[in-house]
């Protein structure tokens, strides 16, 4: 057990997300060893371990860290959604897409979650993580396209973002390009599901 910290340990916890949030933004899974973020966040391997004694662990807190901000920044249109007039989806929509645009250029975001990714194919319990987080995002999409959560449009939907951010980190794509494709990919939804506004 590391030695009493006048650090709070939720701060301590903080710190050490942040630091692996920061290896995977810049090196991806390489980059996210226990010893390598200890060093990040600036702690002994000790410190590390006593709050997450798996890399596993590690990696889902990184993931509700992802899943939290996530939710924050989507959650004033879910509320708004469940009960907006004709008029006040469209504006939801255009929100929407607004959001959409920004986590498809994240590059640093695209490669934790690709970086978690990695990582979950030879970890059953992180899989099980990224299986509850991609749960949260179907209900997510399923509310704001007016969908039940097993609707394969939702499914469609939510690939086919994914696939966008990957695609632009792998391929740097242009911009023009890129646009483009989202273009295409909000007219198919539009047209799916009425502009979202039945």
């Amino acid at each position: 057990m590391p030695k009493k910290s006048n650090v709070p340990s939720e701060d301590l916890r903080e710190r050490i997300v942040d630091a692996a949030v920061r290896l995977l933004e810049t090196l991806g899974p390489k980059g996210f060893g226990q010893v390598r973020v200890a060093r990040e966040a600036g702690l002994a391997q000790g410190h590390l371990t006593y709050y997450f004694p798996r890399k596993s662990d590690l990696a889902a807190a990184v993931v509700e860290r992802i899943t939290r901000d996530g939710r924050r920044e989507i959650e004033p249109l879910l509320s708004k959604a469940s009960s907006a007039s004709r008029a006040d989806r469209a504006a939801l929509h255009e929100v929407f897409f607004a959001i959409v645009k920004k986590l498809l250029r994240n590059d640093k975001r695209n490669r934790v979650m690709l970086g978690l990714v990695a990582e979950a194919l030879e970890d059953h319990d992180l899989a099980a993580v990224l299986a509850r987080q991609l749960t949260m995002q179907r209900a997510v999409m399923a509310q704001l396209i007016g969908r039940e959560p097993d609707d394969p449009d939702v499914h469609i939907a939510l690939a086919a973002l994914r696939g966008l951010g990957m695609e632009n980190l792998i391929s740097r794509a242009d911009p023009a390009h890129a646009e483009a494709v989202l273009a295409r990919f909000r007219t198919w939804l539009d047209v799916r599901h009425g502009d979202g506004r039945s």
